[in-house]
């Protein structure tokens, strides 16, 4: 029997909701060198932090040739590609970065959460974001994406329970809003599932898409027979993973 998707929405809003909240922000690159291509990634990683990461590209991949085994330059040109929508590359770079770097846990997380944002909840990115959470329990990014999965699995304690991690890390978190708010009306818990899923549109003012998305699932709280809302078509009683 396949996994029923509680509503579409929220996936497909998370993978443009990463980059705003700054998932795909590195870890860093460890100690520092003076080779050409550490000296040709930080260029390439500085052009993408100034909003040019089209600029960042082509030195990036010049650093990673010039040094394959350079950990930090597969791990900003994962950004790199993220933040251009070019998430088969980025998934292909995290990759290569875990690979390199097997307690990187911003690459893991990285990768659990662009895997599932794309693919949805595959045993690969709940993989990866339970490893970030081995190497680092405090990756509110992690925490937030993981709920999702189980959001996925309409396992909703433990949605919750990541859900409530997510945002007493990091208060911040539009995705740990959002996830909790739905696991939360799936539950019964109307009242706070409203009062998280506002605060999620109120700090998801980059991303409209995103607070649109949430003002759908808000509107089926008042209105249940909305499709995609709790209960309704769409909801947990239809629309399959697809």
């Amino acid at each position: 029997m396949k996994v029923r998707r509680l509503i579409p929405a929220p996936r497909r809003a998370l993978a443009g909701a990463l980059v705003v909240l700054g998932l795909f922000v590195s870890g860093g690159s460890g100690c520092r060198d003076d080779s050409d291509a550490f000296k040709k990634a930080d260029l390439g990683r500085a052009l993408t932090e100034r909003g040019e990461p089209e600029r960042g590209v082509p030195l990036l991949k010049e650093a990673v040739s010039m040094d394959p085994g350079l950990t930090m330059a597969h791990e900003v040109l994962a950004d790199t590609y993220a933040s251009l929508g070019r998430y088969p590359e980025a998934v292909a770079e995290y990759r290569a970065t875990v690979k390199l770097d097997p307690v990187r846990d911003s690459a893991y997380a990285a990768l659990g959460c662009l895997l599932l944002a794309t693919e949805g909840a595959t045993e690969e990115a709940e993989a990866a974001l339970t490893k970030a959470l081995e190497i680092n329990r405090t990756h509110a990014g992690a925490h937030a994406c993981l709920a999702a999965v189980h959001l996925d699995h309409q396992d909703f304690s433990n949605a919750i329970g990541e859900g409530e991690r997510a945002v007493s890390l990091d208060p911040q978190s539009v995705q740990g809003h959002l996830t909790l708010g739905i696991a939360l009306a799936e539950t019964g818990e109307r009242a706070r599932a409203r009062s998280e899923i506002e605060r999620a549109i109120a700090l998801s003012g980059e991303n409209p898409a995103v607070a649109d998305q949430a003002r759908v699932y808000l509107q089926s709280l008042e209105h249940p027979d909305v499709a995609g809302g709790p209960a309704g078509p769409g909801g947990a009683a239809a629309g399959e993973l697809h």
